[in-house]
Formats: structure tokens, C-alpha cells, sequence
């Protein structure tokens, strides 16, 4: 009889699924993302001193990356929503995009970098990145997905006022 579907049971589900927080406002979810983009940052504060010799260009890609992946990380704690996570994901393929490119081709003022696939916290970063663009896809996914069948919309925590998945 176990392997039969009873209407308690189908109800039952159903309300767990109801009361799951959306994937987007799971607490675990958002920290890993924060984590990540926090991680980013810090990776690339530590290689700026190594950059200050090169082009000025690749310099300041470093510093608006260590600046901004730890603010897209608080944001996705503070202020989930679809915004915050698109930025993040944008934030993570264009830093992983640069180092990708800066590897492959030779870059103005930088052409040392051409070939140098294993430098440890270019590879750390990049794989962080990967990760963090990722999962941010699969929050944006089920966000849309969300949305477009009807099921319960994604809710915005307003300060104050609400608590996770209500």
C-alpha cells in the first residue's frame, strides 16, 4: 500500500512544497552565492598589487571587482531578487570572460599573461566564478519558471515586515 498516492499524502506535499521557501530567498542559497562573489573579491583585492606594474586598463578591472562582487554578494543578503542575482551572474562570466580572454589572446599592456591557464588564484577565481554564474542561472531559471506556470510568485522580503518564504 505504500507505493500508492493518497490524497492525505498528495495534500500533505502540497503544503510542504507551499511552505519551502522559493529558491531564490533560501537562506543557504543566497549565503552560497555571497560567499562566492565575497570570494571573488578578495581574490582579485589580492592581485591588485601585482597589477600595478601592468596597464592601467587591467588595473582598474581589478579594483571594480574587488568593489564590486562583495557589494553584489551583500545585495543578494539584503535585497534578493532577480536584479541582484542577473548582477552577480554578470559579474562573475565578465570576470571569468577576462581572465579567459587574457589567457588566450595577447591583451594591450599585458601580454605576459598569454598561455598562464594554472596561475593559482586566476584558476581559484575562476573557478568560484564558474560556480557563482551557475547557480545564479539556476536561481534566475526557477525565478522565470515560477512565474510562467502559475505556481506562487517569488516574494521580496521587505525589512521588518516579513520573513523568509511568507
Amino acid at each position: 500500500m505504500s507505493g500508492f498516492v493518497t490524497l492525505p499524502r498528495m495534500a500533505a506535499q502540497l503544503t510542504a512544497d507551499l511552505q519551502r521557501p522559493a529558491l531564490p530567498l533560501d537562506p543557504a542559497v543566497r549565503a552560497a552565492g555571497a560567499i562566492g562573489l565575497i570570494t571573488v573579491g578578495v581574490i582579485h583585492a589580492l592581485e591588485i598589487q601585482g597589477q600595478l606594474t601592468g596597464a592601467a586598463w587591467l588595473t582598474v578591472g581589478f579594483v571594480l571587482l574587488a568593489v564590486c562582487a562583495p557589494i553584489a554578494g551583500l545585495w543578494l543578503l539584503a535585497r534578493p531578487s532577480s536584479a541582484a542575482w542577473a548582477g552577480s551572474a554578470l559579474v562573475c562570466f565578465l570576470a571569468a570572460g577576462g581572465y579567459i580572454l587574457t589567457r588566450a589572446v595577447p591583451v594591450p599592456g599585458d601580454t605576459g599573461d598569454r598561455g598562464n591557464w594554472l596561475e593559482p588564484l586566476g584558476v581559484a577565481a575562476l573557478f568560484t566564478e564558474g560556480i557563482v554564474t551557475i547557480l545564479a542561472l539556476l536561481v534566475l531559471a526557477s525565478m522565470w519558471g515560477r512565474g510562467r506556470h502559475g505556481t506562487h510568485p517569488v516574494r521580496t522580503l521587505r525589512p521588518g515586515r516579513d520573513t523568509l518564504a511568507r
